[in-house]
């Protein structure tokens, strides 16, 4: 019998995909699957076997033997329902798939979740709860701040910062030696070509930024 039960948060499509690749980032002697953890009880209504929801994040007691996944793409919602988990006791793992490549002198925080062909290069550190989907590159002396997102092919090259809750889309950069604030976005194949001040929304190649705001 497996020594833990993984429950996934979130059963939207960054949930299903995370779920999916369990089995080859985790030994079955020490993890199985329990179910998801979502705001939606029927979320998973039109996705067949893929697992049930077993809970509200905000309501959902964990077991002792829990150990959770986060698979939230809403910036908005990751921070806040790791804490609300947390508060409850709550113990995440991190998930690294076999084929991403990650230096041994890169530091990877509680409850990081890397996708296949993902790279992080040496001296990389990933704090806690940053995701790198597939193919996305950290590159050696980067700092991923606590819950930032890296879209698919998204690239942080040497020596660059990104602090907390940064999103970057697919095919997104930042160029060496650069510095984006807490709480911004990059759109997708955008370059980020100078640093980026907090709350800002990046796009363009010529790294055109704008304040971020809230549709009401």
């Amino acid at each position: 019998m497996a020594r833990y039960q993984v429950v996934v948060v979130g059963a939207g499509g960054f949930g299903r995909e995370a779920r999916n690749w369990l089995t080859s980032c985790l030994h079955p002697d020490e993890f199985a699957f329990k179910g998801f953890v979502d705001q939606k009880s029927d979320a998973l209504a039109d996705y067949g076997q893929v697992g049930q929801v077993i809970g509200h994040p905000d309501h959902y007691q964990p077991a002792q033997d829990d150990r959770f996944v986060l698979a939230i793409g809403d910036m908005a919602s990751r921070r806040r329902t790791v804490e609300s988990l947390l508060s409850r006791g709550a113990e995440f793992v991190s998930v690294i798939h076999p084929t991403a490549l990650v230096s041994p002198s890169a530091t990877i925080g509680k409850g990081a979740v890397i996708y296949p062909f993902a790279v992080v290069s040496n001296q990389a550190v990933l704090q806690e709860y940053a995701h790198l989907s597939l193919f996305a590159s950290v590159g050696h002396d980067v700092h991923i701040g606590r819950y930032c997102l890296l879209a698919p092919y998204a690239t942080v090259n040497g020596f660059s910062t990104l602090d907390d809750e940064v999103y970057m889309s697919t095919h997104s950069t930042v160029v060496p030696e650069r510095h984006v604030g807490r709480n911004s976005t990059i759109s997708a194949n955008s370059a980020v070509l100078q640093d980026v001040s907090a709350n800002s929304f990046v796009f363009g190649v010529t790294c055109k930024q704008t304040r971020k705001f809230k549709v009401v």
